[in-house]
């Protein structure tokens, strides 16, 4: 190779040795959306001709001394087929798909693409064929060429796709419905991945479709979702209220009755105004006094006018030195006695006057003497007889 030359195929293989296999690793690991993921897990086939035969009784005691199918030539050892011929099917394949959301997210679609193998023989009438997914309703393991009574049910009634092959040979399943039945909310269907498998009655025969497994890097899950609806953040900090506004009380108009020294304390307007007695209101605490109607009123004397209530305004006492004297609430003297002994009081008293009507005279106290001696005796008869 000459020299200008070698630079050249250097760099060629470097880019071959890098981008090969950069394809493949793309298509296996279809980004999700926010909503969540998804991907292709597990592929297998089964065979009708492997194992017993359909209707063969169990325990069988021929079935042991009978070898094995060998595989078909026409499915490649990194594919998976389905086939069909004389209205029934021969093969089944399944593609396993994990699809996981995120809380509150709900499935907008979700597509399964395939891609046919190129080898030769692995296609008959493909290019006319259908092919219909449907949901499979038991677990299943990877397997190629496996018996027939192991291949996995599906139920078709819950809900299938049917394949659409592009030019180049590629298949899109629309499983949307099939993902919906997955992530429902109540009583979900498990997610054991889909079965295809081909229409004999819509399909030429004999058919078979052969598809590139999963570890052959050509098997795509796409998943479109709608995430849920961010929660709105709670407000930690309440709204504190807005400070009462303190309006000053009017003054006085000039010669007024209530116009009284400063250590007056303030009435509801509905009581005069002012009372210029100082035990009469708790000092300090908000009260109302009467406003003039207006300007002019003070000198023409006149109130509010008619169908205008006169305006009151807001204020605080302002507190004056000293010890603060307060009024003594009104008590009830009977509030604090005691209910047994408020029935003793009319008990005693009836006694009282049931006794001094009983003893009348007799109940009166006897007067009192004063005894007196013998030195007593004799000044007394000394001072009668001078």
């Amino acid at each position: 190779m000459s020299g200008p030359a070698r630079p050249f195929a250097t760099v060629l293989g470097l880019l071959l040795l890098v981008g090969g296999p950069v394809w493949p690793a793309r298509a296996a690991d279809a980004q999700a959306p926010a909503g969540g993921r998804s991907a292709a897990t597990q592929s297998g086939w089964w065979n009708r001709l492997q194992g017993p035969a359909e209707g063969e009784p169990d325990g069988n005691p021929v079935r042991p001394f009978l070898p094995a199918a060998p595989k078909p030539p026409t499915v490649p050892a990194d594919s998976i087929a389905t086939s069909g011929g004389a209205g029934q099917v021969d093969k089944v394949a399944a593609i396993g798909i994990d699809l996981t959301l995120t809380d509150g997210a709900a499935v907008d679609g979700l597509v399964l693409r395939l891609q046919e193998s190129k080898a030769g023989g692995a296609n008959v009438g493909a290019d006319t064929a259908k092919v219909t997914a449907c949901p499979a309703t038991v677990p299943w393991g990877p397997s190629q060429n496996a018996n027939w009574r192991e291949r996995p049910a599906a139920d078709c009634k819950l809900g299938s796709a049917g394949g659409v092959r592009a030019a180049d040979g590629t298949w899109t399943f629309d499983l949307t419905t099939i993902a919906r039945l997955w992530t429902a909310a109540a009583q979900p269907l498990a997610p054991n991945g889909v079965v295809l498998a081909v229409d004999p009655a819509a399909s030429p025969s004999p058919v078979q479709v052969s598809w590139l497994d999963v570890d052959s890097g050509q098997v795509a899950v796409e998943l479109t979702a709608t995430p849920a609806a961010p929660t709105p953040a709670a407000d930690t900090g309440a709204a504190s209220p807005p400070e009462p506004a303190v309006a000053a009380a009017a003054p006085l108009p000039a010669g007024s009755p209530y116009d009284t020294a400063a250590d007056a304390r303030v009435f509801p307007a509905s009581s005069g105004g002012i009372s210029p007695d100082p035990l009469a209101f708790a000092t300090g605490a908000p009260t109302f006094a009467a406003t003039p109607a207006g300007p002019g009123a003070a000198e023409t004397g006149a109130g509010p006018a008619p169908g205008e209530p006169a305006e009151v305004a807001l204020s605080a006492a302002p507190t004056p030195p000293g010890p603060v004297l307060r009024a003594r609430p009104a008590v009830d003297f009977w509030e604090h006695v005691p209910g047994p002994t408020a029935l003793l009081v009319p008990v005693a008293a009836g006694l009282t006057v049931l006794v001094g009507l009983v003893l009348g005279p007799i109940g009166r106290p006897a007067p009192v003497f004063r005894r007196e001696g013998g030195v007593s005796r004799a000044l007394a008869r000394r001072h009668t007889a001078a």
